[in-house]
C-alpha cells in the first residue's frame, strides 16, 4: 500500500496530471532598559482563522516561483471555489506578454500575530507583522484610499513633526493571489520595542486591493529580509533591520513563535531561557535577499533513519506551510496511514484520525523536532485534514514556514551571516 502511494505522490510532484485593538502605549511589550537590547512580544488575533491549505500553497508558489505546478493548476481548473478566486493563474493562450517576476513579501493575513510599533513624533501606535521573508516597511496611512480602510490603525504623516516625504519615490507590490498594494514614501522616526530609528523609510499604502483591506487586524508589515529586496523605486530603501543593527549590543534577533498563543522576538541578545540544548548554526547565502541556508539532512519519526541529503531553504516567518523537496514529502507521508494526493485541492491530505510522525531537520548532531501535531494544518472536511508539509516543487528553494518555526528557537545572526536553531519546550 505504501509503495503504491509513493508512486502516485512521486508522479504528481513531478508534475504529472492525475486524479478593534487598544492603541495606548500600554499595549506595547516591555523592553530592556538599554536600547541596545530589547524584547518584542506579539499580540494575538483572537478572531483569527487560518487560511485554507490550497490558498497557502498557491500563494507560496506565486510568491517565490511566479507560476504554479501542474498539480495546483489542475486543482484550480476542477475546483469551482479555487477557480473563482485564482482563475487568473490558469494558462491563457492569448497571453503573450513578457515581464520579470519579483520576490513578493508573504501575505500578512496568513499570520496570527502582530507587534506594536510607534511611528512619528509624537508617537502613533500601529500594529504590524514582522516578516523575515520580505524587505518592505509599509503601513496603512491617512493617504490610503478611504473606501479600502476597514478598521486598520492609520499612521498620519501630517501629524508627525519628524515626517518628511521622499519626493519622486514610490513602491508597488503584487501578491501571489493577485492582491496588490502601492503608494508613496516618507521618512520618519520609528520605535520598535526599546530601539528607535530616526530616519526610517515608511512606505505609505495609497492603494490596496479589497482582499488586503479585509484584514483589519494588521495595519502593515515590517520586512526583516535583506535590503536588496526592498521595492521602493527608483532608490531602494534600507530595511528597519539594517538601520537598527548598529545600535544593537549583538547584531542578532531571535524568533520564538508559539503554537496557538503569542510568541516574541528579541533584538540584540539571545535569551538562554527560551531554548534547550545548544544552538546549531548554518551559514546564510551572502547574495540572497532571504535568510537562505543549506540544511544537511532530515529524519521522519523518532526512530527513523537520518537521511544525509542536503536541501536548500529560506527561513520565512511570513509563510505558514513547511514546503520541502518532493523526496522528503514522499518519505514523510508514506508513514501516514491513509494519506494521499487530492486532485480537488492540489495537496496531500490524510484522515484526521491518523497518527502523524514527528519531523526532524538535522544539522550535525542537532535534530530539530517538529511535533506531528504541528503538521496537521486543519480540516478539509470533517474526515480529512491538510498536511502542513507540502512540496516545494517549482520553487527554487524549500521554505521553512511557521509549521516548523513554531517548534524551534531561531537566531537570525546578521553579524556572522548565519541562522541558528535550537529545540525548545512546545505545546502539543
Amino acid at each position: 500500500m505504501k509503495s503504491a502511494f509513493a508512486a502516485v505522490v512521486a508522479a504528481h510532484l513531478a508534475g504529472v496530471n492525475a486524479a478593534p485593538i487598544e492603541t495606548s502605549d500600554a499595549s506595547e511589550s516591555s523592553a530592556t532598559s538599554s536600547a541596545s537590547t530589547f524584547s518584542l512580544g506579539q499580540i494575538q488575533n483572537d478572531a483569527f482563522a487560518p487560511i485554507d491549505g490550497p490558498s497557502a500553497m498557491i500563494r507560496a508558489h506565486m510568491k517565490y516561483a511566479g507560476k504554479l505546478p501542474d498539480s495546483l493548476t489542475n486543482a484550480i481548473e476542477i475546483n469551482p471555489t479555487l477557480n473563482e478566486r485564482f482563475h487568473m493563474f490558469l494558462p491563457q493562450e492569448e497571453d503573450k506578454q513578457t515581464g520579470s517576476a519579483v520576490a513578493y513579501p508573504a501575505p500578512w493575513y496568513d499570520t496570527e500575530y502582530v507587534v506594536p510599533v510607534k511611528i512619528g513624533t509624537p508617537p502613533q501606535v500601529t500594529y504590524l507583522n514582522l516578516d523575515t521573508g520580505s524587505s518592505d516597511f509599509w503601513a496603512f496611512t491617512t493617504d490610503t484610499y478611504q473606501p479600502t480602510v476597514f478598521g486598520q490603525v492609520l499612521y498620519d504623516p501630517e501629524a508627525s513633526n519628524t515626517s518628511h516625504r521622499l519626493n519622486g519615490q514610490s513602491w508597488s507590490i503584487r501578491y501571489g493571489d493577485g492582491a496588490y498594494a502601492a503608494g508613496i514614501v516618507y521618512k520618519d522616526r520609528v520605535r520598535v520595542g526599546g530601539a528607535s530609528v530616526d530616519d526610517q523609510a515608511v512606505q505609505s499604502a495609497i492603494q490596496v486591493s479589497s482582499s488586503i483591506s479585509q484584514d483589519s487586524f494588521s495595519s502593515g508589515i515590517i520586512g526583516m529580509a535583506r535590503t536588496n529586496g526592498n521595492t521602493v523605486r527608483p532608490d531602494p530603501q534600507k530595511t528597519f533591520l539594517e538601520n537598527v543593527l548598529p545600535s544593537l549590543e549583538d547584531r542578532v534577533f531571535t524568533s520564538n513563535l508559539q503554537k496557538g498563543r503569542p510568541g516574541n522576538y528579541d533584538f540584540g541578545y539571545i535569551n538562554k531561557t527560551q531554548y534547550t540544548g545548544d544552538i546549531h548554526y548554518l551559514d546564510a547565502r551572502k547574495n540572497s535577499t532571504f535568510w537562505h541556508i543549506d540544511v544537511p539532512g532530515y529524519q521522519v519519526g523518532k526512530n527513523g533513519t537520518q537521511q544525509n541529503t542536503t536541501w536548500n531553504s529560506i527561513v520565512d516567518t511570513g509563510t505558514t506551510l513547511l514546503l520541502v523537496p518532493s523526496s522528503i514529502v514522499n518519505a514523510y507521508y508514506t508513514q501516514v496511514s491513509g494519506a494521499g494526493w487530492d486532485m480537488f485541492t492540489g495537496m496531500i491530505i490524510f484522515p484526521c484520525e491518523s497518527d502523524l510522525p514527528d519531523f526532524y531537520f538535522t544539522i550535525g548532531p542537532h535534530k530539530g523536532r517538529v511535533p506531528g501535531s504541528y503538521i496537521n494544518y486543519g480540516n478539509v472536511d470533517p474526515t480529512y485534514c491538510f498536511g502542513g508539509i507540502q512540496s516545494s516543487e517549482g520553487i527554487p528553494f524549500a521554505v521553512m514556514g511557521d509549521v516548523l518555526l513554531k517548534a524551534q528557537f531561531v537566531v537570525f545572526d546578521s553579524g556572522e551571516n548565519r541562522v541558528g536553531f535550537a529545540n525548545k519546550p512546545v505545546v502539543e
